[in-house]
């Protein structure tokens, strides 16, 4: 299992849509997926409850939590573990980084937002976690390349694709799958899984099939919606076992 933390500390540069598009992009690759929203807003979580469609699992969590949920989440096969986290909460971010396998830091084109993200870069630096810049616009290219940070070689551009997941729920690739930005959100997942190791579990053929992990997926949300329930009466419900591993392996190989 990996882990990514999507972080910084400037609020409003879109954390939290990077968490759900490259969330999705990895459940439609057939890649058993967990999104942790730690922001107190809980809009990740909100919008994962929202959803009657298939999509990755979304549990909203605390940073003292973290580490269990992570642990949970791999004791019962999930591939790709993707952590949200708030604005101007440097314990939190710091939690985060630590147990991630790659950092991504989304950043806007101003220049406000870029100075806002130093304090992150400085922190990715000092923990020597690999990471990466996600720019949502090309005009941010030149001047954070500068500074020696690595930036992630696909852009995310301004797009009416990216702002109406508020408005409908719908990652880019399942409203779209052609349109550009469903390009750039696929690129970045593609580049994604080459830094931390992970192999896409279908071709695109497959993932035209709606089925193709939706069970595993399902599991897996009971397992941590019952941790999340269990916040109350310690922490046993995270040694629950549903079977998810075992029918995981039998599911994937039918």
């Amino acid at each position: 299992m990996k882990t990514v933390a999507v972080v910084s500390q400037k609020g409003g540069v879109g954390k939290t849509t990077a968490a759900i598009q490259i969330g999705f992009a990895a459940y439609r690759a057939g890649l058993v997926t967990v999104i942790i929203d730690l922001d107190p807003q809980s809009t990740a979580a909100k919008w994962g409850e929202r959803r009657e469609a298939d999509g990755p699992c979304v549990v909203g969590g605390r940073a003292s939590r973290l580490a269990l949920i992570v642990e949970t989440a791999r004791a019962n096969g999930a591939d790709l573990v993707i952590i949200d986290t708030p604005p101007s909460a440097e314990d939190t971010a710091l939690q985060a980084s630590k147990i991630a396998d790659f950092i991504l830091i989304p950043t806007r084109p101003g220049g406000f937002d870029v100075e806002a993200i130093q304090t992150t870069l400085e922190m990715v630096e000092y923990l020597g976690r690999p990471g990466a810049i996600l720019v949502l616009a090309a005009t941010t290219l030149d001047r954070l390349g500068k500074r020696g940070f690595a930036v992630a070689p696909v852009l995310w551009m301004e797009r009416a694709a990216f702002a109406d997941l508020g408005a409908d729920d719908m990652p880019t690739l399942e409203r779209d799958a052609e349109c550009k930005a469903s390009e750039e959100v696929a690129g970045l997942f593609s580049w994604l899984c080459e830094q931390v190791g992970l192999s896409p579990q279908f071709s695109a053929a497959e993932r035209s099939n709606p089925k193709f992990n939706r069970m595993g997926q399902a599991v897996l949300k009971v397992q941590l919606a019952a941790l999340t329930l269990g916040n109350h009466e310690g922490d046993r419900a995270a040694n629950m076992s549903l079977g998810f591993r075992q029918f995981d392996r039998e599911h994937r190989s039918g």
